[in-house]
């Protein structure tokens, strides 16, 4: 009978923490639908994940299924060559000069690239622009060398940062995601006997939720539709953007990923102050012109759900209120991602004086709702004792002031 208890109030709490949208209920083509998608079941992702910009989960599918990545995985390598940029290591104008052995490599069959010719120098932020726009793996490699010289060590570096990330089923096998049987002798020599990376919906979305929190300036290379260097035109691959074949307002990244697994996608889009990201892995069949446009309209589909039904705003001023019957004085303003029909939503204050919002809902590890202090009213304040004990006082002081007056009054008369 315990055991039972204890089952039946373990599954009441995990009821009262779901969010309405986290579990998968609908599969994320029924989502594509619900937003008048025309698509078929075929092109369910084998995972997706949908977040706000403050974590909180949207919508799971498959979350946490280890995935081919493919070229999402370059998100990966510009986090740490931003992070390279920031620490002053190296910089966007850098000029790396290209190899006769990075030129081949910039012209392997069957891998995505932007040919680049032996001798001609290109800065870091062209070839950034190379990797994120155009998928370039070579780009990609050629910028892991310039940030670790081996792309051994920068592989390595890439799965310790996964790890320190709590992107617990992700393991990379070289700095673009592509299949190492295509990088052929270019793939790193530690990892040469490794085919794909893998990697899940949850942990790219924690991956992209943090290049955009420590590297915002990301969003103004991967919002461009294209752009000209040196005589290539570059073309940015997701078509989501605005005035691009899949656009959707709001859409300023991230990057898609294509494998013979699948077509996948990291969106990210910003609507009145809040921001969604959603994973999308392995639509398929490929190769599929049908599924590779599939894997945009659902996640724009996951995205424009979440700007219908929430919003960021304001949900509680600074100053004085009253929780439980008591005051409290509040230090700042309260932001927080609510849902846009506000019976849904409830202030709470914790034992420890903190005010949050309340409702159904989950976020990834490391991520909780926002809170503020609260700090109790003194009692001798004026302003906390209630309003009949304050007419009662008054009352005994305008009855002792009366009284006072006509004892005066009365020894007058009586001298």
């Amino acid at each position: 009978m315990k055991k039972l208890i204890a089952l039946l109030t373990s599954l009441l709490i995990l009821s009262l923490t779901q969010s309405p949208y986290s579990q998968a209920a609908e599969t994320p083509v029924d989502i594509a639908k619900s937003q008048h998608q025309t698509l078929d079941s075929t092109f369910n992702p084998q995972g997706m994940f949908v977040t706000t910009e403050q974590g909180q989960i949207l919508y799971q599918y498959h979350a946490n299924k280890e995935l081919d990545p493919a070229s999402t995985a370059k998100l990966m390598t510009l986090y740490l060559v931003f992070n390279s940029i920031k620490s002053g290591d190296i910089h966007l104008n850098d000029k790396v000069k290209i190899s006769a052995d990075q030129a081949k490599l910039t012209r392997l069959p069957n891998l995505t690239t932007v040919p680049l010719d032996q001798g001609k120098s290109y800065t870091v932020e062209e070839l950034i622009k190379q990797a994120a726009l155009e998928s370039s793996n070579a780009a990609t490699i050629i910028l892991a060398d310039h940030v670790s010289k081996d792309s051994s060590a920068f592989t390595d570096k890439m799965n310790d940062t996964a790890k320190q990330l709590h992107m617990t089923h992700t393991h990379f096998t070289n700095p673009s995601g592509a299949n190492n049987n295509l990088l052929d002798t270019y793939a790193p020599k530690k990892y040469k006997n490794e085919t794909t990376s893998y990697s899940t919906a949850q942990d790219m979305t924690v991956l992209s939720q943090h290049l955009i929190d420590k590297h915002p300036n990301i969003l103004q290379i991967t919002k461009l539709t294209n752009d000209q260097q040196q005589g290539n035109q570059l073309h940015n691959t997701n078509t989501s953007l605005p005035s691009l074949q899949d656009a959707m307002s709001g859409v300023d990244g991230l990057k898609t990923g294509t494998s013979e697994n699948g077509y996948n996608l990291v969106l990210t889009a910003k609507k009145d102050h809040l921001r969604i990201n959603a994973v999308v892995l392995n639509v398929r069949p490929y190769p599929s012109e049908a599924a590779k446009h599939a894997r945009q309209k659902i996640a724009n589909a996951a995205i424009k759900r979440g700007f219908d039904d929430y919003e960021y705003r304001k949900v509680l001023s600074k100053g004085e209120h009253k929780f439980d019957g008591k005051r409290y004085t509040v230090s700042s303003d309260l932001y927080d991602v609510v849902p846009k029909d506000k019976s849904k939503y409830k202030l709470h204050l914790s034992e420890d004086n903190h005010v949050s919002v309340a409702y159904k809902r989950q976020f990834i590890p490391g991520q909780h709702a926002p809170s503020v202090k609260a700090e109790p009213l003194s009692n001798h304040h004026w302003y906390t004792i209630p309003l009949h004990i304050l007419l009662a006082i008054g009352g005994l002081v305008v009855t002792g002031m009366l009284i006072i007056i006509g004892i005066k009054i009365y020894n007058n008369f009586t001298r």
